[in-house]
């Protein structure tokens, strides 16, 4: 949970189903770069994930700075 929380993201419930929890959340698109890797490690490897875009939000003010400042050094890279 905190791993969702530290992407931006909102926790919306989780579903006992069997031994296994589902958790569904909505997270920005851009903060689940390389969450596979992450969740399987947090998780010794027995958890997975699938994604479905739900939409498209505002970006935060505070986060506006960082994408221009990740765009400009992908520009410069290229």
């Amino acid at each position: 949970m905190s791993d969702i929380n530290g992407r931006r993201g909102k926790v919306l419930g989780m579903d006992p189903i069997g031994g296994r929890t589902t958790v569904k959340a909505l997270v920005p698109e851009s903060e689940l770069y390389r969450y596979a890797t992450s969740l399987r490690a947090i998780t010794q490897g027995r958890a997975h994930h699938t994604r479905k875009n739900e939409g498209f939000d505002a970006v935060p003010e505070k986060e506006i700075p960082r994408l221009i400042a990740t765009n400009n050094e992908a520009s410069l890279e290229a």
